[in-house]
C-alpha cells in the first residue's frame, strides 16, 4: 500500500475551517483564527536543595545542557501547552491531491467535543519533591502534523476514530486541562510561528506521596516578575 500525503490538522473555530478543495495557504489563515495563548511548563526534580522559590529565575532555567545541576535538580519536563478549548474549537483534518501537492482536500470537520477523550500525565506519578514553572504565552501556530509518524499510519487512510482530545491533571487542579491531541497514538504538533512570553511566571513546591491519602500536595507558590516590574 502507497503512501498517503500527510495529513493536515487544524484547530479553529467551525466557520473558519476551509471546506472542499483548499491550499496551505487558506490552513495557515485559518489556523491564525484558532488558539491563540498557552502556557510554558517545566517540572524538576529537587534534588538536595530547598530554594528560596522568589529568588528562582523568571526564564525557568535551573539546569544547563546536561539537564542536572550541581544540587541534583533535573529537568523532568519541557512543554508548551497550547490553550486547546474542546468546548468552542473545531477540528479541520485535510489531505493533499497525489497528483497535485499543492492542492489539499477537507477530509473532516468535527468539534473537538464530540471526538474521544484520554488521559496523559504532565505531573511526575513517582514519590519524590518537585519544582513546577509556569509561564504564559502569546503565540500563533501553523497547521499541524502527526508527530514523528510511522510508515504504517501513513498508509492506512485517514480515520476519525484515531482521533484523541489530550487531557490531564495538572499540580493541584480540582479539574482536567486539554493538553493537546493524538492521532493513531501519536502526538499531533502545531509549529509555533510565534511566540511572546508573559512578564510573570509561576513557580512551585509540590511533592508526590502514593501512600497519603492526597498523593500530591503543593507545598508553596509564587509569582516571579521582570526585574522592570519589581522595580516599578
Amino acid at each position: 500500500m502507497a503512501v498517503n500525503p500527510p495529513l493536515l490538522f487544524v484547530v479553529a473555530p467551525a466557520t473558519q475551517l476551509p471546506q472542499g478543495s483548499t491550499s496551505l495557504e487558506a490552513l495557515q489563515e485559518a489556523q491564525a483564527s484558532g488558539p491563540s495563548t498557552g502556557f510554558a511548563l517545566r517540572i524538576f526534580s529537587r534534588g538536595a536543595a530547598h530554594p528560596d522559590l522568589g529568588l528562582l529565575p523568571l526564564d525557568g532555567s535551573l539546569t544547563g545542557d546536561k539537564r542536572r545541576n550541581s544540587e541534583g535538580t533535573q529537568l523532568l519536563c519541557d512543554a508548551v501547552v497550547v490553550g486547546i478549548q474542546p468546548q468552542h474549537h473545531w477540528l479541520g483534518v485535510y489531505g493533499g491531491d497525489p497528483e497535485d501537492p499543492s492542492v489539499l482536500h477537507c477530509l473532516d470537520c468535527v468539534a473537538l467535543s464530540e471526538l474521544s477523550n484520554a488521559t496523559c500525565w504532565f505531573y511526575p506519578t513517582h514519590d519524590g519533591s518537585f519544582l513546577s514553572w509556569e509561564r504564559g504565552l502569546r503565540l500563533s501556530l501553523g497547521p499541524g502534523s502527526i508527530a514523528d509518524c510511522p510508515e504504517e499510519l501513513s498508509r492506512m487512510p485517514y480515520d476519525r476514530s484515531q482521533i484523541s482530545v489530550l487531557w490531564s491533571l495538572l499540580g493541584d487542579n480540582a479539574s482536567l486541562t486539554c493538553v493537546g491531541l493524538t492521532y493513531g497514538g501519536q502526538r499531533l504538533d502545531w509549529p509555533l510561528r510565534s511566540r511572546s512570553s508573559e512578564a510573570v511566571a509561576t513557580w512551585g513546591r509540590f511533592r508526590v506521596d502514593n501512600e497519603a491519602d492526597i498523593s500530591l500536595v503543593v507545598e508553596d507558590c509564587i509569582t516571579v516578575f521582570a526585574a522592570s516590574l519589581a522595580d516599578s
